[in-house]
């Protein structure tokens, strides 16, 4: 009886070593993959700021023309009528090396002074394939931003929206809901997407508590809203959203305006999301096409 004991005792503590070997083994391959996709996502920010670096403009004595006085005959003469400015050259998109080393790749969205520094995939054919996966397509608890199947870059439809992780360590859309502070809002105003063809300038317009609705409730959905083709519709979402915010952000919309709509975890209701929602100020298709 002792001696079965004793084996059962044994057999125990093996299969408890086991155990915390396995579970070892797959944190330190967690820890691995998430550093490696950390790495990647550093060295694609490299990449851009790079190129923005080069492609500062340099001040020279030949950039600027000299000044000097104007003659008697130059005083007398009307001045000549102000021409056309020719449009301006494409430049190279400072995230080409990103869109092309994964074409999923949609966009890169940056608000600036903040961790939020991101690619931003579009997956149609499964929603959910960068939920859990990094930008190389590894495994990654951070997973990657996804942009809504029912949004769409080109053409560009009235509403984006983008879905990120809430994560502890602040990585991805950990620290969007410091947006619950006015304050932190009138730091953080404005947010840049990248895509293909341009760069598309945003201002936050709305910050807000939800959730996702049974298909049932008669409410307010905002991730339901993706494409205004009438006044009433764009009504509907424009007066939701400003009724919903948490404070006024003195900024106003109408029929017309394009929205980014930032969404991720919240933890205040079951299902619950904290959403921050822009409206585009500007939109330059300045980028030419990849070679």
């Amino acid at each position: 009886m002792k001696k079965t004991r004793r084996t059962l005792f044994i057999i125990l503590i093996v299969l408890g070593i086991c155990c915390l070997a396995a579970a070892g083994g797959i944190l330190l391959y967690r820890y691995q993959r998430d550093r490696q996709s950390q790495e990647t996502l550093e060295a694609l920010r490299s990449s851009a700021e790079s190129y923005t670096q080069t492609q500062q403009p340099s001040e020279s004595s030949e950039d600027i023309p000299p000044t000097a006085a104007p003659t008697e005959s130059a005083q007398s003469t009307p001045a000549p009528t102000a021409t056309p400015q020719p449009t301006p050259e494409p430049v190279e998109n400072p995230y080409q090396d990103s869109f092309l080393a994964n074409e999923d790749m949609i966009a890169w969205l940056a608000v600036p002074d903040t961790r939020i520094d991101y690619p931003v995939m579009w997956t149609p054919r499964d929603e959910n394939y960068y939920l859990r996966r990094g930008f190389d397509g590894g495994s990654d608890q951070n997973g990657c931003l996804i942009l809504d199947t029912d949004s769409c870059v080109d053409p560009m439809t009235t509403n984006l929206i983008i879905h990120g992780h809430n994560m502890k360590s602040g990585a991805m859309f950990g620290e969007l809901d410091k947006y619950k502070e006015e304050s932190y809002f009138q730091e953080h105003k404005e947010m840049l997407l990248h895509t293909e063809k341009g760069l598309h300038t945003y201002e936050v317009i709305a910050v807000f508590p939800s959730q996702v609705y049974l298909k049932t409730e008669q409410v307010f959905k905002f991730y339901q809203f993706f494409q205004a083709d009438t006044q009433e519709e764009f009504d509907d979402f424009y007066n939701n959203i400003k009724e919903l915010s948490l404070y006024d952000t003195g900024v106003t919309a109408q029929f017309g305006d394009r929205f980014l709509t930032l969404s991720t975890c919240s933890y205040h209701v079951d299902h619950g999301r904290f959403v921050v929602v822009a409206r585009e100020t500007d939109c330059e298709d300045i980028y030419a096409p990849f070679r």
